[in-house]
């Protein structure tokens, strides 16, 4: 019964506060948690700057046990939110092994039912190389699937990857878009091996390439300056997803 409930489609339940019409979002970017809360970050920031809506919040049984608290207001840990022809999905709970495909079967649903062109999926690469590097000098590159999204990759001057995998939730995405014959995008931007250290200067160069592909403004000069602070703000939910990721970096999802 319990694999059941897992795999089930009702796993999550979507709200949509504000009607999400099927073709009205062109492009879909997916923020998850993981090694240096690049992802979240990046988000956060897209949220604040293009001023997006909340449209819409996600419930399950496993992250209902969490709630989060913003200028005093509760908010939902999984939101949507929206701008122009961009749907945002920001994902703020701990991810284990078992939510894992869950989490990629919501991701295609909203893509199927909303009729999204380029799913884009924002990841972290944790890397040795990143303990010697300056900040001006990370790297990004893409893993696509679909011509479009090779055709987007190359339009903003992203490296893509030549050898190498990927697995977890947005692998899952990613096969179920090649089965289709479909579009998708990973961004992975480098960032430190260490697990739990968020990294806002990788968060920054994530921003940059995102936002070449979005074709809008975004001034990332403010993740550099508030680094520290931002180490702070997000070291509730470094604690909350230490004991839910894997032991080993190898076995993380990106």
């Amino acid at each position: 019964m319990a694999s059941q409930k897992i795999i089930s489609p009702e796993f999550f339940k979507i709200f949509e506060e504000t009607k999400i019409e099927p073709g009205q979002f062109k492009k879909f970017i997916v923020a998850i948690p993981e090694i240096g809360l690049v992802s979240i970050l990046a988000a956060r920031k897209l949220i604040k700057d293009l001023k997006m809506k909340r449209v819409g919040y996600i419930i399950s049984d496993p992250t209902s046990i969490i709630i989060r608290y913003e200028n005093k207001k509760p908010e939902p840990v999984i939101r949507l939110f929206a701008r122009d022809d961009v749907l945002l999905l920001l994902y703020e709970a701990p991810i284990n092994s078992l939510i894992m495909v869950p989490l990629a079967n919501l991701i295609i649903r909203l893509i199927d039912e909303k009729d999204i062109d380029l799913p884009i999926m924002l990841a972290s690469a944790p890397s040795q190389t990143r303990l010697s590097k300056s900040d001006s000098d990370i790297s990004v590159i893409g893993a696509p699937v679909g011509k479009e999204a090779i055709a987007i990759l190359e339009e903003a001057g992203v490296d893509t990857v030549e050898n190498g995998t990927l697995s977890g939730p947005f692998a899952y995405v990613l096969n179920d878009r090649l089965t289709k014959g479909k579009s998708a995008l990973v961004l992975l931007s480098e960032t430190f091996p260490t697990p739990f250290s968020a990294d806002p200067a990788s968060a920054a160069k994530l921003l940059e390439v995102l936002s070449r592909i979005l074709n809008v403004s975004i001034d990332t000069s403010e993740l550099l300056e508030r680094a520290e602070e931002l180490r702070l703000e997000m070291r509730k939910l470094e604690k909350t997803m230490r004991s839910s990721l894997p032991k080993e970096i190898s076995e993380l999802y990106t």
